[in-house]
């Protein structure tokens, strides 16, 4: 373990020497506002909760190298709140003046940020190649840490003269975060450092180390990118807003090809179709359809936040998880043709939000925006179970199984766009907007405009073994028991008004907290 120590305080320390520290040191930047940096941390800062919840952390800690490791993630998703909390001292909101969607823009489309994206995946992805070894998982933590503590180190100085100057704290950019931040995952001293590691375990310990401290000369190269580009010139990003794609009919699919379901697939092919008949029989939509005085633009308003996170975070889950980066079989890139139609998906929706007037119906600024996604106990449920389909993507690399998850993702959605696309076409007869996404028009954005791309390979005609089966057959009801909750969810939030649409005042902030239902 000495080597991954050792190599931990040589990377922190290159770290340490680059060129946006020397931004952050810059005496001819004014200190007010070298903090303002904050928005490109934002998909970091806020993501690294969930990292820490669902993939870091053990779940039942076997012994005390498990015990350490959950005791540093207890801390560690704590700091997400105390980001906000600053956000909001340093009057991010006033500053950049965003509404609800340029947060969702900037945090789930804009150029700036795709980086961040990725490195999400990249961070998930550790956590399955060290096979829950807390060994491996050390290796890749402490890494983390130096890295934190090389921030944190060079930031809080800044902070805590800025707080000299003007009374306020900065709980997560000042010293309170540093004192928590020693470079080291908390406790580990005496656990870890004296352990051996055969030569096996200790090459991938390496690897994943170094792997981590990638990531963060990444981040800080963006976060130099950002102070320079933005910061420094004293301008905010602003929204990219793309046309709506032309208009054009559904394309003709053909005559009906049933794809052969052959050996195993026959067994998964029962299990997909018997959860998809049962969430179709979902209360949630007897609601969505149910006459009275609601109009059809507030059913849609009433719960449509709480997708957020499922739909905006599909892009990146196909994208970053189920895509294979190399592609060399025919499957392969079949498969990849399709997940690259479905990442076009989430500016259609981005599209809506505005003909739905979400904006103004919420009334939030960017920090509650943040807030509402990351830390309200109705979204963990939505980031949860994002979390369980990027684990099941990224520890399955078999085309048949990601197959079969990306299958059942598509058919959960089924009565979904079956119930919304109804509501949705009422709205656009109402207000004369376009509803592509809500009205399942999705085939507008594909680049070939075609409905579904790359479903014509047979894929259920692939060999599946006895195992396979098993593991898809879990992935099937993995993912219905998944949307089957976020229903139950969206009817008591709907139902109730939880989001506050017919209370909120245009323009003033709301921030209404969602409580799952028991």
């Amino acid at each position: 373990m000495k080597s991954i120590l050792a190599l931990a305080a040589a990377r922190k320390e290159r770290l340490a020497a680059h060129p946006f520290f020397a931004w952050m040191r810059d005496a001819e930047v004014p200190l007010g506002i070298k903090l303002d940096i904050a928005p490109i941390m934002a998909n970091f800062v806020m993501n690294f909760r969930d990292m820490n919840l669902w993939f870091i952390r053990f779940e039942g800690a076997a012994n005390a190298f498990e015990q350490v490791i959950n005791g540093n993630t207890d801390e560690d998703e704590t700091h997400s709140r105390l980001f906000i909390e600053d956000w909001r001292k340093l009057q991010l909101d006033e500053k950049l003046g965003w509404r609800a969607s340029d947060a969702l823009w900037w945090l789930f489309l804009a150029p700036e940020t795709e980086p961040f994206r990725a490195y999400a995946f990249d961070f998930a992805r550790m956590t399955v190649v060290d096979r829950g070894d807390p060994l491996l998982r050390f290796a890749h933590s402490e890494a983390g840490e130096a890295c934190g503590n090389a921030f944190f180190s060079a930031v809080s100085p800044l902070a805590v003269e800025l707080r000299r100057r003007t009374d306020v704290d900065y709980r997560y950019f000042g010293d309170y975060h540093l004192q928590r931040e020693q470079g080291h995952v908390i406790a580990s001293e005496g656990v870890f450092d004296r352990q051996q590691l055969d030569p096996q375990r200790r090459e991938k310990g390496l690897v994943l180390a170094n792997a981590m401290f990638d990531i963060f000369f990444g981040m800080h190269d963006c976060f130099n990118a950002y102070a320079r580009n933005y910061v420094g010139r004293g301008v905010a990003p602003q929204r990219t807003r793309r046309p709506l794609p032309p208009m054009r009919p559904r394309p003709d699919a053909g005559p009906p090809q049933a794809q052969a379901i052959v050996g195993r697939h026959a067994e998964v092919q029962r299990v997909l179709e018997s959860r998809k008949a049962g969430t179709a029989r979902h209360p949630f939509y007897a609601w969505l359809q149910a006459s009275g005085p609601l109009s059809p633009l507030r059913r849609l308003q009433r719960f449509i936040p709480m997708w957020v996170m499922d739909i905006m975070g599909y892009r990146d889950l196909n994208r970053y998880a189920l895509r294979f980066k190399s592609p060399q079989q025919l499957d392969e890139r079949a498969f990849n043709r399709w997940v690259q139609a479905l990442e076009t998906h989430s500016e259609l929706f981005l599209n809506d939000w505005d003909a739905l007037g979400m904006d103004a119906a919420l009334g939030w600024r960017s920090s509650d925006t943040l807030e509402f996604l990351f830390l309200d106990s109705g979204t963990d449920l939505h980031r949860c179970n994002i979390a369980k389909f990027t684990k099941l993507a990224l520890a399955h690399e078999s085309t048949v199984l990601r197959f079969w998850l990306l299958e059942a993702l598509e058919a959960s959605g089924e009565a979904f766009f079956a119930n919304t696309r109804e509501l949705a076409l009422a709205v656009e007869r109402d207000t004369g907007q376009r509803l592509d996404y809500l009205a399942d028009r999705h085939y507008l954005a594909h680049a070939d405009g075609e409905i579904d791309p790359g479903r014509s390979y047979p894929f259920k005609s692939e060999p599946l073994s006895a195992e396979q089966a098993r593991v898809a057959v879990a992935m099937v009801h993995t993912v219905f028991d998944a949307v089957d909750a976020q229903l139950s969810l969206s009817l008591d939030v709907a139902a109730q008004d939880r989001l506050g649409i017919d209370r909120t005042d245009p323009g003033s902030p709301s921030r209404a907290a969602v409580t799952s239902p028991a």
